[in-house]
């Protein structure tokens, strides 16, 4: 079922990753700009932000094709999307990679 998706499945995907890379691109240069006017801690809360929603982008993106998937009755990718769905968590609750 897989092969035959429709190209609206690639575009929603492709606009949670468009979306969340403008998003941080802006948070990130709004964090630039405060930093010009203000001192302190706020600037470098706001960049972290930024890169925060960078970092969760990926993560968003495997939330929704598996959301799709499972929408498409597509159930082989669907487990396999929320198998790394499940990766990534596990990775985040328990740091691997961590040194």
């Amino acid at each position: 079922m897989s092969q035959l998706r429709e190209p609206a499945f690639d575009r929603i995907v492709a606009l949670v990753l468009r979306t969340g890379a403008f998003a941080c691109f802006f948070v990130m240069l709004a964090g630039l700009i405060t930093s010009i006017f203000i001192h302190g801690k706020i600037p470098s809360d706001i960049e972290r932000a930024g890169v925060l929603l960078m970092l969760a982008t990926p993560i968003v993106r495997v939330i929704v094709a598996c959301y799709l998937f499972f929408k498409e009755k597509d159930m082989k990718y669907g487990w396999i999307s929320l198998g790394v769905l499940v990766i990534l968590m596990l990775g985040l609750v328990f740091g691997i990679g961590e040194h």
